[in-house]
């Protein structure tokens, strides 16, 4: 599949180039992106290079539904251009009928809205462009901020599953979520003023 962008409200979802190497280094150091998902630690350069040059792009060679799109996250750059400040993905299953989104933003980019826009742009397409049924969120237990990410894009938070998320090799237990097409932009209002979780049946 030839890969392709995307638009939002606050960001542009373009694909990775080796040009992005060097800031995909830098902002994988950070200490949360290394603790809530499964980059290398440490994270080196050849790590940012393997993904910018082989992984990122080999996402897009499956035929159909079944690619991986793995898209660069940018927003307009003061002076002119653009600055990359994160990924998210679409994971589809072999069905291609449901998909898993993936994402993580620099920690100089958020607060900003940015990852909530990026997040938006890529399960919309999944549902109204590309038909899948469902897009499936999920992160490890206690990492609130993905989840109040994903109930302000409307993902149905389910449960936990136990032991489902393995990272450099441990086993983790993963809230889970899906969000349908009726689901899109609905805040689930889970999150009481000082961000605890409201009781649900």
């Amino acid at each position: 599949m030839e890969p392709y962008s995307l638009r939002g409200e606050r960001c542009e979802l373009t694909p990775f180039t080796p040009a992005d190497t060097q800031r995909v280094f830098d902002y994988c150091q950070d200490s949360e992106i290394q603790r809530w998902t499964g980059v290398p630690t440490p994270y080196r350069m050849e790590d940012a290079a393997v993904f910018t040059t082989s992984t990122a792009q080999k996402g897009w060679d499956p035929p159909g539904f079944t690619a991986r799109r793995e898209w660069a996250i940018r927003v307009p750059r003061q002076g002119g251009g653009r600055q990359l400040v994160g990924a998210v993905s679409l994971r589809p299953d072999a069905s291609g009928g449901s998909a898993a989104v993936r994402y993580l933003l620099a920690a100089d980019s958020r607060g900003r809205g940015i990852a909530t826009d990026a997040v938006n742009t890529a399960v919309a397409h999944a549902i109204r462009d590309l038909g899948m049924r469902r897009v499936v969120w999920s992160a490890v237990v206690g990492n609130w901020p993905s989840r109040r990410l994903a109930v302000r894009c409307g993902f149905k938070v389910e449960g936990a599953i136990r032991s489902e998320t393995l990272i450099r090799g441990q086993a983790f237990d993963a809230w889970v979520g899906t969000i349908l097409a009726e689901d899109l932009g609905k805040d689930d209002g889970y999150w009481t003023e000082d961000g605890r979780v409201r009781i649900w049946d």
